[in-house]
């Protein structure tokens, strides 16, 4: 007889050890710690014909948003498609052959109905959540965990996990309130839940509270940093904290020690969030050495592969950086190629990608005009290739480091103004507010 998983819904597999195995890759999916992949591949050993085992699998490498994962995504499907499955699990995988098929909002729209037919599948509400993250669907970041807590009760297992996408949702739609609640209660839980301990994060750092943002991040590393697969992207927050405090020693040290502790990872997760720093960095005039040069060397095997325009932007960023123009325009030739195709990440490349990327080359080539232009008719719509308000904050950080570069005085005060409208309590904003004030008295003298 077949079991059930540890949130009751229906499997396949008649085996408890596989059953136990796939239960504790659950845990550590909604977690983001340890190896789901190890759980999952020992309870395929225990039984082959776990259907559901080998979608929840292929769903995984699918959302890496790696191409080197697409052999074992295959692997995945052609086992599952082979194996036991019920209707739930055939669903989970048809999401995931969307996904390695290039279809990713039908393959997110899936996994959102089997959500809603099964609220408690909680593998299903996250994968589609990471779903809308990619493809920057807000709402319902917000509202399809929210439509999930009516299956739980308060305590339950699950229930703090569901909270915390709601809250990464929340915030992401303006709510800081109840994001900031949603999210402390989720930690509260399971203090090792390091998508909601990102989730406040993201509230702090979208409010420009440094008070607040910096104990939250540093007082409970302890928590939820160890054998976190996500720590890197919480220490990142926590360096843009100290960024916008004008601490650059202490930004440069945590890249070292927690964001890009090995120099040569290739994961593509990684190195979005250590190019993205590093620009940072760059645009504050702050001297980085030569960690551009590791991160460009480790997007070099992604460079032409044109699999998701906002994993392309950030490769070019490490190639700028690095002063490896010749590789930044090989990334350019790929992506206008992919824009001429079919399929949602042509798309996302065609209306946002590849104006942006077009806008950070000029950038770097001193051409600070068209750099302005290329993000100002593009920014408004960014959302459309994925990425968080925070993540995004770098097209305008960009443009208004343009305007003042490129003497355009109105400009620079446009974006520093509504910067420091969003963001009262942030000493970066005030600083960007007097280089844009400065430069207008300059050019009025």
């Amino acid at each position: 007889m077949f079991l059930k998983d540890r949130y009751g819904n229906a499997s396949s597999t008649a085996s408890s050890t596989a059953m136990a195995h796939y239960n504790e890759a659950l845990d550590l999916i909604r977690l983001y710690r340890g190896d789901p992949i190890a759980a999952l591949d020992a309870a395929l050993a225990e039984d082959p014909e776990f259907g559901g085992a080998w979608a929840a699998r292929a769903g995984l490498l699918v959302q890496q948003t790696d191409k080197a994962y697409a052999e074992e995504t295959a692997k995945s499907l052609r086992a599952g498609a082979a194996a036991h499955l019920n209707d739930r699990d055939r669903k989970h995988l048809q999401a995931a052959t969307d996904w390695a098929e290039g279809r990713y909002q039908e393959g997110t729209m899936r996994l959102a109905r089997i959500a809603q037919e099964n609220p408690r599948d909680l593998l299903a509400l996250q994968y589609a959540h990471v779903g809308c993250f990619f493809l920057g669907l807000q709402s319902e970041l917000r509202d399809w965990p929210l439509q999930a807590l009516r299956a739980f009760k308060k305590g339950e297992d699950g229930y703090s996990y569901i909270q915390g996408m709601a809250a990464f949702g929340l915030e992401e739609c303006g709510d800081y309130a109840r994001a900031d609640i949603y999210g402390r209660q989720a930690v509260e839980a399971d203090p090792r839940d390091g998508w909601a301990v990102h989730a406040v994060a993201h509230v702090n750092e979208m409010r420009g509270d440094l008070d607040a943002g910096i104990p939250w991040l540093a007082n409970n590393a302890d928590q939820w940093a160890p054998e976190s697969g996500f720590a890197y992207h919480n220490w990142w927050h926590l360096a843009l904290l100290y960024l916008d405090k004008g601490d650059t020693a202490r930004v440069l040290d945590l890249y070292d020690q927690k964001v890009r502790p090995n120099p040569d990872s290739s994961v593509i997760l990684e190195g979005i969030d250590a190019s993205a720093l590093l620009w940072r960095l760059k645009l504050e005039g702050v001297d980085v050495g030569n960690r551009f040069e590791p991160v460009a060397n480790a997007w070099q095997r992604a460079s032409e592969d044109a699999f998701y325009a906002f994993n392309d932007l950030h490769a070019i960023m490490a190639f700028l950086g690095a002063g490896r123009t010749g590789d930044a325009e090989r990334t350019l030739k790929a992506m206008r190629n992919a824009a001429a195709d079919s399929g949602d990440n042509a798309y996302m490349t065609r209306k946002v990608g590849l104006p942006l990327a077009e806008a950070f080359v000029a950038f770097e080539a001193g051409r600070y005009g068209e750099c302005v232009e290329k993000i100002a008719a593009t920014r408004g719509i960014a959302q459309r290739f994925g990425g968080s308000h925070a993540q995004r904050d770098i097209l305008t950080l960009t443009a208004l480091h343009a305007a003042i570069r490129g003497g355009f005085a109105s400009t620079a005060e446009a974006f520093a103004a509504e910067r420091l409208a969003h963001k009262p309590q942030s000493p970066w904003a005030g600083r960007l507010a007097r280089q844009a004030r400065a430069l207008s008295t300059k050019v009025a003298a």
